[in-house]
């Protein structure tokens, strides 16, 4: 979570980003390596007679590659929440999808959500309308972001 404050409450913004722990060559060497080490062990049963073992290889390094590609486009998903005067602005990027959603803080509630399981979501309501924010936080910096949007915004809610 990356926040920023300029001028006490008169400009906020905060971004937010799922972990990535992997660098573009590190997800190269993981690929390779569960390429390669299967690939080998499939050669090997072919070679001593069972053939049907490399359809089933070939189906397993597709399903790995799609998981990657899955991951890969997702890398640089993000959330930013940003209040500048009367403008409460939430972007949000999934995949290739980019989508802004532009409230009035005065007008706008933080509305918290407990489940039973002990899981918290966090939303923004205004004129019947909720987004849901921080959907890349964990529990602590969920609170922690609702004390700071009730500070510069409008009501707080529980539900």
């Amino acid at each position: 979570m990356t926040a920023v404050d300029a001028d006490s409450y008169a400009s906020y913004s905060v971004t937010f980003k799922p972990n990535c722990s992997l660098t573009q060559s590190g997800k190269t060497r993981v690929v390779l390596l569960l390429t390669v080490i299967p690939c080998c062990i499939a050669i090997g049963f072919s070679l001593l007679g069972a053939w049907m073992v490399l359809p089933f290889v070939g189906l397993e390094i597709f399903a790995l590659a799609y998981a990657f590609y899955y991951v890969n486009r997702h890398a640089n998903d993000f959330e930013r929440i940003s209040i500048e005067g009367d403008h409460l602005l939430v972007e949000r990027c999934t995949g290739q999808h980019v989508s802004q959603y532009q409230l009035n803080p005065y007008w706008a509630s933080v509305v918290r959500h407990e489940h039973p399981n002990g899981e918290l979501r966090l939303g923004l309501l205004a004129h019947g309308k909720e987004i849901e924010v921080g959907r890349y936080l964990t529990r602590k910096q969920l609170e922690s972001l609702a004390e700071q949007l009730q500070k510069r915004m409008g009501k707080y809610f529980r539900n």
